[in-house]
């Protein structure tokens, strides 16, 4: 499914993801955000083979990375869930900043970079165990627009954690049920992809997504007030 094509079209330079964590922000744009989309979808399609309808298990936590990896699963039509999700039994691969917490997996493991620049996680001085693809230096290299199949809103993008198989029409619906159009959402953490895709409904809406590491009221209302933006209360 191609969520950003829209933006591409109206606004390529306003912010669409914008993430305050520990390493400080950092602000996507719609081209941006549609770049690492894109190579996202190629890499699932091309180099990982897989196909619309397939599942890859996420689990990261909040960072833009992740979020941008979603994305670009779902351009390729891939399906994403979290690990205690009944369709990770048979997913295709598994995106994860820490491996060794998932030592049971027998398909591709995709460890995430924590870098706040996208470096890869041996580029950044850390280890990437035999087996384990380090993805960060794996994206780069796949290209700016995407190549493979294309999808539509009737697509499956997330399988949740009780099961239930979400579609990219489900998704606009919920996000005009919960948003105004072109709301600039202000949300803290996410606990696992359910959470993030809800962080990321306001794209369904026109909108444009900022999360915080860091939840607390005061937190939230400050960076509403900085961002012009409005604090969401959408379970996360």
């Amino acid at each position: 499914m191609d969520l950003l094509s829209p933006f591409l079209q109206t606004d390529a330079a306003s912010p669409r993801l914008t993430t305050y964590t520990d390493a400080g922000r950092m602000e996507l744009s719609a081209a941006t955000l549609a770049n690492w989309a894109a190579k996202g979808g190629n890499l699932m399609a091309g180099q990982l083979g897989l196909s619309p309808g397939d599942v890859v298990v996420l689990d990261a936590p909040t960072d833009w990375m992740p979020a941008a990896l979603v994305v670009g699963c779902w351009r390729a039509g891939v399906a994403v869930c979290s690990p205690p999700s009944p369709a990770a039994a048979s997913a295709a691969a598994l995106m994860t900043t820490d491996p060794d917490a998932h030592l049971d997996w027998d398909g591709d493991i995709l460890q995430l970079s924590t870098d706040p620049f996208g470096r890869g996680v041996a580029e950044a001085g850390g280890d990437v165990e035999f087996g384990v693809t380090d993805l960060s230096p794996e994206l780069r290299v796949q290209g700016d627009r995407y190549a493979g199949p294309e999808t539509g809103e009737e697509a499956v993008l997330l399988h949740t954690v009780d099961g239930e198989p979400v579609t990219g029409a489900d998704l606009r619906r919920r996000a005009s049920e919960a948003f105004e159009p072109g709301i600039r959402s202000v949300t803290g953490p996410w606990a696992d992809t359910d959470g993030l895709v809800t962080a990321l409904l306001p794209l369904f809406a026109a909108g444009s997504v900022v999360v915080s590491t860091d939840d607390a009221p005061e937190r939230l209302a400050h960076l509403a007030a900085t961002e012009l933006g409005t604090v969401s209360a959408t379970r996360r």
